[in-house]
């Protein structure tokens, strides 16, 4: 599990749903330290920089397994596109059909 994870984009959403998703981020892992970063603003930057700085030294990863698969693709907006729609989304494009998705 991550020592670490840094939550971005909050300025996009709400308050509630910044916590909400905090929430579920403990939940899925706790020992981690959550952290809130806004790459316009910097907010949260420094002591993320910290925390890099005090991580121990990795001197090598080779023979190091991931616990998943990496993706097999990504999406137009993670490569950088602006633009909304169908028409500029590229590679495997699945969407989810909230109908399908259980209640909790």
């Amino acid at each position: 599990y991550a020592d670490i994870v840094v939550i971005t984009k909050g300025d996009i959403v709400s308050q509630a749903e910044r916590e909400v998703f905090a929430f579920q981020v403990r939940r899925a892992n706790p020992r981690a330290k959550i952290m809130h970063v806004n790459g316009i603003t910097g907010q949260g930057a420094g002591e993320l920089a910290s925390q890099f700085l005090l991580a121990p030294e990795t001197s090598c990863l080779d023979g190091s397994r991931l616990r998943f698969s990496m993706p097999a693709a990504l999406c137009s907006y993670c490569l950088g596109e602006t633009r909304i729609g169908m028409e500029f989304q590229l590679g495997n494009v699945k969407k989810i059909k909230m109908s399908e998705v259980p209640l909790r």
